[in-house]
């Protein structure tokens, strides 16, 4: 659901329909409710594509917010470590494949973040 609230446009409600989901899952599994919960796999391709899109956000918002949203989707990649099958190969080149682009962005947010701070350090 929010990958097509992504694409239409709306990113604030994709970004809170990602957020419900985790919470959801994570508050039934935490109740021992197995039958109810989503699988392992499902669950970690939902929070790979969930981190890519907050990667995307961050980039498009480089001046304002996308620290938080860079810092987020950093979350989502370690919750999904925690149920990842390192048996199954492809799940695991997708989340490292999301790592890399999560590496990716904290680099080039950082940078940008790094020369707005020399920049208004110099400039009175």
């Amino acid at each position: 659901m929010f990958r097509l609230l992504y694409v239409s446009g709306d990113t604030e409600l994709a970004k809170r329909t990602l957020r419900l989901y985790i919470e959801v899952v994570t508050k039934t599994r935490a109740a021992g409710v197995d039958g109810d919960s989503d699988t392992d796999r499902h669950w970690v391709e939902t929070l790979v594509e969930g981190a890519r899109m907050f990667c995307r956000l961050a980039l498009s918002r480089l001046g304002s917010g996308g620290v938080e949203e860079a810092k987020e989707a950093g979350d989502f990649l370690e919750k999904a470590k925690t149920r990842l099958d390192l048996a199954d190969k492809e799940v695991v080149a997708r989340v490292s494949l999301a790592e890399g682009i999560w590496n990716t962005v904290t680099a080039i947010i950082g940078g940008c973040l790094h020369s707005y701070w020399i920049s208004s350090c110099l400039i009175p």
